[in-house]
């Protein structure tokens, strides 16, 4: 059986971490991800660290009343 770990960011379900028989693949939940989806990683805590990066350099939240 494969394993799989669900990524999260903010309480959003953005990715899932699935496991191959060499490593973890990222699948892409939220769009933002698209460019990342099906990239290989050495394990699931490393694709959820990119995950999230990826999302913060790429898609920052602007804080409310900002301009």
């Amino acid at each position: 059986m494969r394993r799989s770990t669900p990524i999260s960011d903010a309480g959003r379900l953005i990715a899932i971490a699935a496991e191959t028989d060499r490593d973890w693949f990222l699948i892409a939940i939220d769009p933002r991800l698209d460019e990342l989806d099906r990239a290989h990683f050495p394990s699931a805590a490393e694709a959820e660290r990119v995950a999230r990066g990826y999302l913060r350099r790429n898609h920052p939240v602007l804080a409310m009343g900002s301009c």
